[in-house]
């Protein structure tokens, strides 16, 4: 029997654990990278570990209504580090193979950021 009770803070759980996982989504984001981010729509964070800060951010934004902004700014860190990579790959030609696979994981995990970022605009629209 499923719980009726669902607990509101882990609707973002899969993005969180998508966004610290490095095998899934093929960037390394630190807790500095958060404290930035966070700096960036105005919150002022602590340097912490790196599952705290990002599901205190997260929530956070979501209670402010900043969510779509945060997963932009998620959204360009993730492409800048894609464009590294990309360059990486062209130096690098024999590293091509494991270098194509962080970069596709980085692009499957922007599209789960448009997802979420549409799914905030449809929340928006209808209440």
């Amino acid at each position: 029997m499923r719980p009726k009770f669902i607990d509101r803070q882990n609707d973002y759980e899969s993005l969180e654990k998508q966004l610290l996982s490095l095998f899934h989504s093929g960037v390394y984001i630190s807790s500095y990278d958060i404290v930035t981010i966070g700096e960036k729509i105005g919150y002022k964070l602590p340097l912490k570990e790196r599952d705290i800060l990002l599901r205190r951010v997260i929530g956070d934004a979501k209670k402010d209504a900043k969510l779509k902004e945060l997963l932009e700014y998620f959204e360009l860190l993730i492409e800048k580090r894609a464009k590294k990579y990309r360059a990486l790959g062209d130096e690098h030609p024999h590293a091509r193979g494991v270098i194509s696979s962080w970069i596709h994981k980085a692009k499957s995990t922007n599209l789960l950021l448009k997802r979420e970022m549409m799914k905030v605009d449809d929340e928006h629209r209808n209440s």
